[in-house]
């Protein structure tokens, strides 16, 4: 802590990569967060994005994280000031977001709080560790931590997290039944009249998309026994998305504080087609799937599912960065390109379904077989 950075350490510190990602990074959070406010011919797809995002205030977490390195890089030697203001401004941020103080408010706010300063104190004793290690701890520390809360809040004969899915089965409600009614306002419109006399087929496939939303985040009929309905597939796969959202925050947290502060607190992230991670991972989707599979273990399916939704996302991003290791640079491009073009034909289920089943299982199978063995990094003799 004494307040500046040796020079010869700043000059031999490596520093992040590019710019391109970073920013496309940040215009995506721009645009996520903002996505109640998105036009009424985008409101089916601003349904869509509110509804895997457990937590749609995303540039918050993602200031929570940049508060949380500025701190650590003060304990490292980075300047005082820097984690003042940081920290202040998230906490303003944290305080004034236009939420009530109680339900999805109240939910918001201490995930935000919890996530960033699980991440501070893991940077703090894990300096050594890589990115993802730390903010994959982080993300089991803030849920170890909410699911304690949660408990200690809970009514006298309900689980910790009956009172956790009412709230989100009423948020996803309001955000769906806002998109809708903006679509639906929309639809109605002379404008989509004229369009849809030209292209029929929007009609069919507005209807689908709309269909989908519903389904997904709607609660759907059950037994008697469960109070004849339960939560929504997404709201019961909350707990993984939230997950996934809260380490791409704090990626992108990583990301910005490197480029706004002098003093370090890790090694820069990595490229796509250098993600690896410990194998040991492996028995995250071992476990979920098992789960799933046994009857006896009926009872606990939820849990499996949000383990094989988490850790089967993780392996498919490790695919991904196998494919990016494969395909050169000059094809790279036009191979997102080929999927936009498969949408219309085979449906965006299908062509997601497919390119998940190809990502996952090369990500998997990449823990026995280690398939970028022997390639160099592009633009490097081999």
């Amino acid at each position: 802590m004494s307040g500046a950075v040796a020079p010869e350490a700043v000059a031999t510190a490596p520093r992040e990569r590019g710019w391109r990602w970073f920013v496309l990074g940040l215009v995506l959070m721009v645009a996520v967060t903002a996505s109640p406010a998105w036009p009424a011919p985008l409101a089916l797809l601003a349904g869509a994005v509110r509804l895997l995002l457990p937590v749609e205030q995303f540039a918050l977490l993602v200031l929570t994280g940049i508060a949380a390195c500025s701190i650590v890089g003060w304990w490292n030697g980075g300047r005082l000031l820097s984690a003042v203001l940081w920290t202040a401004a998230a906490s303003y941020v944290v305080w004034k977001v236009p939420m009530p103080l109680s339900g999805y408010g109240a939910f918001l706010r201490g995930w935000a709080v919890v996530l960033g300063a699980a991440f501070g104190l893991v940077c703090l004793a894990t300096a050594s560790r890589p990115f993802l290690a730390r903010a994959l701890a982080a993300v089991a520390l803030a849920g170890t931590v909410t699911v304690a809360g949660l408990s200690l809040r809970a009514p006298q004969g309900q689980t910790a997290f009956a009172g956790a899915e009412q709230m989100l089965t009423a948020e996803y409600q309001q955000r769906l039944a806002s998109s809708l009614e903006q679509w639906r306002a929309r639809s109605s419109s002379d404008t989509w009249r004229e369009f849809t006399k030209r292209v029929p087929l929007a009609i069919e496939r507005a209807g689908r998309f709309e269909n989908l939303l519903v389904m997904l985040g709607e609660p759907v009929s059950a037994s008697s026994a469960v109070g004849g309905t339960r939560a929504g597939p997404l709201v019961r796969l909350a707990p993984a998305l939230l997950a996934l959202e809260s380490l791409m925050a704090l990626a992108l947290a990583w990301s910005a504080y490197h480029r706004l502060s002098r003093a370090r607190v890790g090694p820069p992230l990595g490229a796509l087609r250098e993600l690896r991670f410990n194998d040991q991972l492996v028995w995250g989707v071992v476990v979920g799937v098992t789960i799933l599979l046994l009857p006896t273990l009926a009872g606990y399916r939820l849990v499996g599912l949000n383990l094989v939704a988490f850790f089967g996302t993780l392996y498919a991003l490790r695919g991904a960065g196998v494919l990016s290791c494969w395909i050169p640079e000059r094809l790279a491009v036009w191979l997102p390109l080929g999927l936009v073009v498969l949408v219309p034909v085979l449906g965006p289920v299908w062509v997601l379904l497919a390119l998940l089943a190809v990502t996952f299982t090369l990500g998997l199978g990449d823990t026995w077989r280690d398939f970028r063995a022997g390639t160099s990094p592009r633009g490097s003799p081999r």
